[in-house]
């Protein structure tokens, strides 16, 4: 169909392959189901990120290819799934398509789409994100791997940059390293983010076939991360940089702090917070939950005064982005985690 092969495709459906959509459906959406849409009233959301990663403009009346889901951001839009009947809206630049419940005041009213049909194949089946998930055909592997999880205080706090200073300054030292990102909203800057810094694997949920991670499961992560390990291994990689999005009080993040299970997977963690006190209280949840914590960043570091006071009161270093990719924090933050990867197996066996 021209409609569909003409429309701006968005993001989100970087691992779906077109070729089968030959039809419009007139049914209601579900999580993960391709959409063809039309723009009517532009807003918070001006641009639409493609596959490749640039961000095109949007005009009425333009046509787009995004996918039903779920948002929960506390700096943009709270949105349940898109019902085949309302106006929905666009709620990320990275192609998902929502109703919003409610949003941030620091955001505009949300771009408004409608549903112009769900994408099916000749078939009449739907063509959902679940079905294109590159990860899922790496073979799971037994071996294991370092993981050191960067875990933040709120959106915006400085955990991707974090991620990215420690995978620069990995790879810098010849370690060869992944990125990936566990929970969060399909889009792309933390993911393109994460390959400029030198990641030798960038993996995300949406490579499992999920476009976002609210409702997911304990045991959907755990899953997730052991597909994350395996394709970092696949990959010939020595450490694993994981991501967790949004902040500790975010209803699946503070799921995942509190399992055993999720702890038991992780190495070693850094704290990234927006201001001194976030980053203590953050650093104190995750220690009691046994986190080992190596260190504390984000965006409150950009103050040398709030560093001087968070390291004092933690005990902690304290790095800003740029000091954290420096070989002396590198050097500190390997060395602990091969020390505690080798207690932890050596227990275990």
């Amino acid at each position: 169909m021209n409609a569909i092969h003409k429309a701006k495709r968005s993001y989100i459906t970087r691992n779906v392959k077109l070729d089968n959509a030959t039809q419009l459906l007139d049914i209601p959406p579900s999580a993960g189901d391709l959409l063809l849409c039309k723009v009517d009233k532009i807003r918070q959301h001006t641009r639409l990120e493609d596959i490749h990663g640039r961000r095109n403009h949007l005009y009425e009346g333009d046509t787009i290819i995004v996918v039903a889901a779920q948002r929960y951001a506390t700096d943009q839009f709270c949105a349940e799934l898109p019902t085949q009947q309302d106006t929905c809206h666009l709620v990320a630049a990275g192609g998902i398509a929502g109703h919003v419940i409610h949003r941030s005041g620091q955001v505009k009213a949300p771009t408004e789409i409608t549903l112009l049909g769900v994408l099916g194949d000749q078939q009449g089946n739907t063509l959902n994100l679940s079905a294109f998930a590159p990860i899922s055909k790496i073979p799971i592997t037994q071996e294991d791997i370092p993981v050191l999880v960067i875990i933040g205080s709120d959106m915006n706090a400085g955990k991707t940059t974090t991620a990215c200073a420690c995978i620069n300054g990995l790879t810098r030292q010849g370690i060869k390293t992944a990125g990936a990102k566990l929970t969060g909203t399909g889009a792309g800057p933390d993911y393109w983010r994460m390959h400029d810094a030198g990641a030798n694997a960038v993996v995300d949920f949406l490579d499992a076939g999920h476009p976002s991670t609210i409702g997911l499961s304990n045991d959907n992560f755990l899953d997730l991360l052991q597909k994350f390990k395996s394709a970092a291994i696949a990959a010939h990689c020595q450490v694993l940089i994981l991501e967790i999005a949004d902040g500790i009080l975010q209803p699946e993040t503070r799921a995942l702090i509190n399992s055993s299970r999720f702890v038991q997977q992780i190495t070693g963690a850094i704290v990234a917070a927006d201001s001194a006190t976030s980053a203590m209280m953050v650093t104190e949840r995750i220690t009691r939950a046994n986190f080992p914590v190596y260190a504390i960043s984000g965006l409150f570091s950009r103050s040398p005064i709030a560093c001087q006071e968070v390291a004092q009161e933690s005990g902690l270093p304290v790095f800003t982005a740029s000091n954290l990719a420096k070989p002396t924090a590198i050097d500190y933050l390997y060395s602990a985690l091969k020390q505690d990867y080798s207690r932890a197996h050596i227990l275990a066996g």
